[in-house]
């Protein structure tokens, strides 16, 4: 009996150990990291979820959002931009993003046009200059980044095909209230790229019934929705700002439908 409430005891330590706004806490195993009682990476094809992503350097922003969003268990991706211009507080809190299971994915080095900084100067110059100082920088700090995220969604598949050489997963950008079963934004078996919706107020295709409406749908065909926001905020003011309210009543939804949240890494994890 007392070897049994030790463990309950244990057990309940690290359940909330990135409850607190300690980023000193040790490091989270992230193949150990469990969803409704399933190792990610044991994952099978047809578990329905939700992927939610964060794109640019709003830390202070998301930080708050994580404070209220945590009580769902949820996940997220934040996809990071301009690292090497962060003050070292922002940078301290996407390490203990990482420590807590969230990912931090690559969103460039100074988050340009993907396309029209290649048709300039050249692929490599871009690498050298968007992937390589931004995966080195994020290195430096202990971030460790396997996905990446187009800025403005500017892509193809031949840019595609030489950054799968560093990323395992690359997100582009869908638009529109299409009806569900047209959507883009969701991940399909063994596909390396995969297309967020975004949701921030301004888009618009957002309405929060559309949103989750696109949930039931993910929910009944047991598939992974893949969204994508910037600024979390109280009231909205600006365009690439989504409001905390509607991202609590998403993540609400996901936990009340017993769905996962996954990051963008969890996708090349998942077996068919």
């Amino acid at each position: 009996m007392k070897l049994l409430k030790c463990c309950s005891l244990v057990f309940l330590v690290v359940l909330f150990s990135c409850s607190k706004d300690d980023t000193t806490e040790e490091m989270v195993d992230q193949e150990k990291v469990v969803v409704d009682g399933t190792k990610i990476d044991e994952a099978k094809f047809g578990d329905s979820g939700v992927v939610l992503t964060f794109d640019d350097d709003y830390v202070e922003n998301w930080k708050m959002a994580d404070t209220i969003l945590k009580e769902f268990h949820w996940k997220a991706t934040f996809c990071v931009c301009k690292i090497s211009q962060m003050n070292p507080e922002n940078v301290k809190t996407l390490q203990w993003f990482q420590k807590c299971g969230h990912e931090i994915a690559g969103h460039g080095a100074n988050h340009v046009n993907t396309l029209d900084y290649i048709a300039a100067n050249g692929f490599e110059k871009f690498y050298e200059d968007e992937i390589v100082s931004m995966m080195d920088k994020m290195k430096e700090n202990g971030l460790n980044v396997s996905s990446f995220a187009y800025p403005y969604g500017a892509r193809n598949p031949l840019v595609d095909q030489k950054l799968f050489n560093t990323f395992k997963v690359l997100r582009g950008t869908t638009y529109g209230a299409l009806n569900p079963v047209n959507q883009a934004c969701y991940f399909e078996n063994s596909k390396k790229v995969v297309f967020g919706l975004g949701i921030d107020s301004h888009y618009p295709h957002f309405s929060l019934p559309y949103i989750i409406n696109l949930i039931d749908y993910a929910e009944k065909n047991h598939k992974i929705l893949i969204l994508y926001s910037h600024r979390t905020v109280d009231v909205v003011t600006d365009n690439y700002q989504t409001k905390m309210e509607d991202l609590v009543s998403i993540c609400k939804y996901v936990q009340k439908k017993h769905m996962k949240f996954y990051t963008l890494s969890d996708l090349s994890k998942i077996k068919a």
